[in-house]
């Protein structure tokens, strides 16, 4: 039976995970255990799996929403705020990042 298995694609559309740990700090429900989506790939009609389609496919067939017009539970897209990272290097990484207040997904993109 494992000779019939083979690789398993892993599609991650989220920042580096030390980023993800750090929103701890920045007020964000447990952002090592919801979705997280990039603005762009939502935008562009995709999900955070990287499909065409994806969560909001069978919502876009029917014509209830536009791509990207609201987080997969149906509640609006939260409003992104620009947060600035500092590593222990000095070097700092700003995102634009928000969170649904109803199923938590966090939306973010560079900014």
């Amino acid at each position: 039976m494992p000779q019939s298995l083979g690789p398993i694609e892993v599609y991650c559309d989220a920042p580096p995970y030390p980023i993800i740990q750090a929103c701890n700090r920045i007020g964000l429900y447990r952002p090592e255990d919801v979705r997280w989506c990039r603005m762009s790939h939502l935008l562009d009609g995709q999900d955070g799996r990287g499909e065409t389609i994806g969560g909001h496919g069978w919502r876009m067939l029917l014509g209830m929403n536009k791509p990207g017009s609201s987080c997969d539970c149906g509640h609006p897209l939260p409003v992104l705020e620009k947060c600035t990272f500092t590593f222990i290097t000095g070097r700092e990484v700003s995102y634009l990042i928000g969170q649904c207040p109803r199923c938590h997904a966090v939306f973010w993109e560079d900014a």
